[in-house]
């Protein structure tokens, strides 16, 4: 027989999903989502959760077409589908064939991207994810967070609780409102403060394209279609690096073009 669960575990349980929620683009994750192991979901997430979720619902089949729209766009910006053996590989995908050598073994492909003599690519900065709101535990009924009155002076950002018109005193003491889960530790809760560090400003470098495209002929061979979409729409975005905006359109635009058929 299980025990009851408390007032406290359901209330850490609601805490875990509303940031879960929040972590996951605004809805919580299917459980295919959550299944996927190794792959660059969360990564994925930060530049466009609705198209994580977009292509979860989408089905098997465009899933597998999305895979292999964003290793040949991938290839194609990174000059490298001309190439023999890059072109063999792509071509064993689009078929349905296991990737030929050297993408058979990770170590030689990388030594085989080495021994090929390639043209300059164009300079390129690598992707940046769009800002994003930050996450703020659950708040008391009429209650919200807001900007706190005084800031600190090294740059972090306090929010406060702020009562709305008309709404009861907050019942919140010490550790109460400590509704931000363990896993986000670069957030600090104590009462009804919430400081989030500043951070340093991070500017991308140049990146070499064909780096970032070959992994996603890896990705676009995962057994698994929702996987193989997700890492190869991953690694493509990075080989698109600063224009990754293009890519996501195209892939948006087949999305929706196969789920309304």
């Amino acid at each position: 027989m299980h025990d009851p669960v408390t007032d406290e575990e359901r209330a850490a349980e609601e805490r875990r999903r509303h940031y879960e929620k929040w972590q996951w683009g605004g809805r919580l994750p299917s459980a295919r989502l959550r299944g996927i192991r190794g792959s660059n979901v969360l990564g994925l997430l930060t530049f466009d959760g609705d198209l994580v979720h977009a292509l979860d619902a989408v089905g098997a089949e465009v899933q597998r077409s999305v895979a292999l729209l964003a290793v040949r766009r991938a290839c194609e910006t990174a000059g490298l589908t001309a190439v023999p053996w890059v072109a063999r590989a792509l071509t064993a995908l689009a078929e349905g064939h296991p990737l030929p050598p050297p993408f058979d073994d990770e170590a030689r492909m990388w030594e085989t991207l080495r021994s090929t003599p390639l043209a300059p690519g164009p300079s390129v900065r690598g992707a940046m994810p769009p800002e994003r709101s930050p996450y703020f535990p659950p708040t008391p009924a009429g209650w919200a967070w807001v900007p706190a009155a005084q800031q600190d002076d090294d740059g972090s950002k306090q929010y406060e609780l702020g009562r709305l018109p008309g709404s009861p005193p907050p019942a919140v003491s010490d550790g109460k409102l400590s509704a931000a889960p363990t896993d986000i530790g670069h957030v600090r809760v104590a009462a009804a403060l919430l400081t989030y560090p500043a951070s340093t400003p991070y500017v991308p470098g140049e990146i070499s394209q064909p780096h970032f495209a070959l992994p996603a002929v890896l990705a676009a061979a995962e057994p698994t279609p929702l996987h193989a979409a997700l890492d190869a729409v991953w690694h493509a975005l990075h080989t698109y690096g600063e224009h990754y905006p293009d890519l996501l359109e195209e892939i948006w635009s087949v999305c929706t073009e196969r789920a309304g058929k």
